[in-house]
């Protein structure tokens, strides 16, 4: 890569913020763009502006680093490593699915790694988004929910979500987004987010008209959009409630052309 790597530092921890400047400030190729202290600030910068790498901690109040992932939009979401205190089992789960990780307390040869692995993982042609590796992850934590089958042609009011022995049955008029990543889908509705295996195709069928893509990995529920923002190479920002903003590629942005009169 000829440019620098943009990375976002992501921590509540004011000292283990700076700890992690000192660290990548002896890192070739890579320029630190911004830090944030909560799941939310890292969520609006990810909005804000583009980041190729970010070092996430997973043990945050409010938003975890878990969650960041779950709420952040395939197609703007960099490479991760997660920072977190030793954990057996979540550390199996990455290794499983290639997410990288570093145990705190952080060591500079290990940061050093991190940062090469990432550089060799935003050059592969196979990489689609930083989220899927990550999302499946996070399923191999919580317990993947899978998509119910059934007619595709009744398309009901509600969405059944099998999770182990439980069903959730999600009202589609309470989804605001829903993003693929991956073999899975993140459906967010409210405050909840359901990770289940589907491929968007799959989905689509069972949504009503109201549901329409926005981007390669994105759908979003019209009725839930509040206001729209135009921004520059003919792309638009779609604001929801909960400070969710999502980004219309240019090529889906006729789909939304109602809401911009």
């Amino acid at each position: 890569m000829t440019e620098k790597l943009r990375v976002l530092i992501v921590d509540d921890e004011p000292l283990a913020l700076d700890y992690m400047e000192r660290l990548l400030g002896a890192v070739d190729d890579i320029v630190i763009i911004a830090r944030c202290r909560s799941g939310r600030e890292a969520l609006a910068e990810l909005q804000r502006q583009s980041v190729d790498l970010m070092f996430l901690d997973i043990q945050m109040p409010g938003l975890n680093g878990l969650d960041v992932v779950k709420r952040c939009q395939s197609d703007v979401m960099p490479a991760v490593v997660f920072a977190t205190a030793y954990d057996e089992y979540a550390v199996r789960a990455f290794e499983a699915n290639a997410v990288d990780y570093l145990l705190k307390p952080f060591e500079s040869e290990r940061v050093i790694e991190a940062v090469a692995r990432a550089k060799d993982r935003l050059l592969s042609v196979a990489l689609q988004s930083g989220k899927e590796a990550a999302v499946a992850a996070i399923a191999g934590l919580e317990g993947g929910s899978e998509l119910l089958a059934g007619d595709v042609q009744e398309r009901p009011a509600r969405l059944p979500i099998k999770d182990g022995p439980h069903t959730h049955l999600v009202e589609l008029e309470t989804i605001d987004w829903i993003d693929a990543a991956g073999d899975y889908m993140c459906v967010h509705a409210g405050n909840q987010t359901y990770i289940l295996r589907s491929t968007m195709k799959e989905l689509e069928k069972k949504l009503s008209s109201q549901f329409v893509r926005i981007h390669r990995s994105t759908i979003v529920n019209l009725h839930k959009v509040r206001s729209v923002d135009a921004i520059p190479k003919g792309e638009c920002l779609l604001h929801l409630d909960d400070e969710v903003s999502l980004k219309v590629s240019r090529n889906y942005r006729s789909a939304v052309q109602d809401l911009m009169g």
